[in-house]
C-alpha cells in the first residue's frame, strides 16, 4: 500500500482534536478505509510520530488499535503541516516536479512555505 499524506494528516489532526481521556481508535473511521487507516496508524507509531498500540492479528484483515496522543514530534510535524493553505502548497510544490514525498522534504517544505508565506504577510 502507498503512504497516502492526506490520510497521514487527518489522523494526526484527529488525534490532536481527541481529548486526553479518549482514544482515536479503528472504529473512529469510515469501515470502508479501515485498511487504510489501520496501515497509516501503524506507519505513524513506526515513526514515533503517535503513541498508542496496534491489536496485531493474523491475516491480511486490518488491524485494531488505539491511538492516544501525539508525541512531541507529531506534534512539530502537524504544526509544519496544519494549514489548509500551507498543505495544498506543499502537496503542489511536490506533484509540479514530480518528486516523492519523504518526512523530512515534507515537513521542510512546508516550513519553508509558511516562512515566505509569513515575511511576505509582515512585509520582510
Amino acid at each position: 500500500m502507498k503512504r497516502n499524506w492526506d490520510t497521514i494528516r487527518e489522523i494526526l489532526v484527529r488525534l490532536e482534536e481527541t481529548p486526553p481521556e479518549q482514544h482515536v481508535r479503528l472504529s473512529s473511521f469510515p469501515q470502508e478505509r479501515a485498511q487504510e487507516v489501520s496501515y497509516h496508524v501503524e506507519l505513524l507509531m513506526e515513526a514515533g510520530l503517535i503513541h498508542g498500540q496496534m491489536a496485531k492479528t493474523m491475516g491480511p484483515g486490518p488491524h485494531d488499535f488505539f491511538a492516544m496522543r501525539l508525541t512531541w514530534q507529531g506534534h512539530e510535524f502537524l504544526d509544519a503541516i496544519r494549514s489548509d493553505t500551507v498543505w495544498q502548497k506543499t502537496k503542489s510544490s511536490f506533484v509540479s516536479k514530480g518528486l516523492s514525498m519523504t518526512f523530512d522534504l515534507v515537513k521542510s517544505v512546508a516550513i519553508d512555505i509558511s516562512s515566505t508565506y509569513l515575511k511576505s504577510t509582515i512585509g520582510m
